[in-house]
């Protein structure tokens, strides 16, 4: 059975040093070379081909998801884990969007690095615990944001802003003193806003309110 070998990329020397002891422990694996800096990773992708590359996506010179898709560019079988600092929703979405196939928290430890190259190893891909929460948190916005636009296209703005302040609450009476115009207008407003969205009720528009966090858009 052929080697595994791994690049590890990170700026700190302290944290490259103890990923090569800690992955270097696991049968058939060889880290084939470190780097600091993303230019340096690059060179080396292409120069070693390595199998595995453990990225960091915070590097002095450029940052790690930019990396990525010139790392599958120069060697598309390259596995990358991309190991993230910060916790951040759109960190993790871009990062498996750009092509790392595995994504781990500095912060869940080290140890999630062995569990991620052994995915990549076998074909999979990986997320540590908190990193599965948020690409699905990212998931969710995006859903959500997608959501806010589908009813931008389908209300007008008047119908959304007061589908937003009895989102809110407000009664008719408010929401007219509110806006500067009629009871009636806002009436008409919120049969059209029930008509378009196929509700049947006031209840039904809260409930629909509520699932689309109308709040806030």
């Amino acid at each position: 059975m052929s080697e595994l070998s791994i690049l590890v990329v990170d700026d700190y020397p302290i944290i490259r040093h103890g990923l090569r002891a800690l992955l270097e422990t696991q049968p058939g694996w060889r880290i084939c070379s470190e780097a600091a800096t993303g230019q340096a990773a690059l060179r080396k992708v292409k120069r070693l081909k390595p199998n595995i590359v453990v990225l960091d996506l915070s590097l002095p010179d450029v940052q790690g998801i930019e990396v990525i898709p010139r790392i599958i560019e120069i060697h598309p079988p390259a596995g990358i884990l991309a190991l993230a600092e910060y916790e951040s929703r759109e960190t993790a979405r871009r990062a498996m969007t750009l092509g790392a196939r595995g994504l781990a928290l500095k912060s869940d430890g080290l140890r999630n690095v062995i569990q991620g190259v052994q995915a990549l190893e076998r074909g999979k891909s990986f997320h540590s615990a908190r990193a599965s929460e948020l690409t699905a948190d990212a998931l969710i916005k995006d859903a959500l944001n997608a959501g806010a636009r589908d009813l931008r296209a389908t209300l007008t703005s008047r119908e959304l802003q007061i589908l937003k302040l009895l989102a809110d609450g407000k009664s008719n009476k408010q929401i007219a003193a509110a806006l500067g115009v009629s009871v009636r207008t806002v009436e008409a407003h919120r049969a059209s806003v029930m008509r378009k969205l196929d509700l049947h009720s006031f209840s039904d528009l809260i409930h629909f309110a509520i699932r689309h966090h109308i709040v806030g858009i």
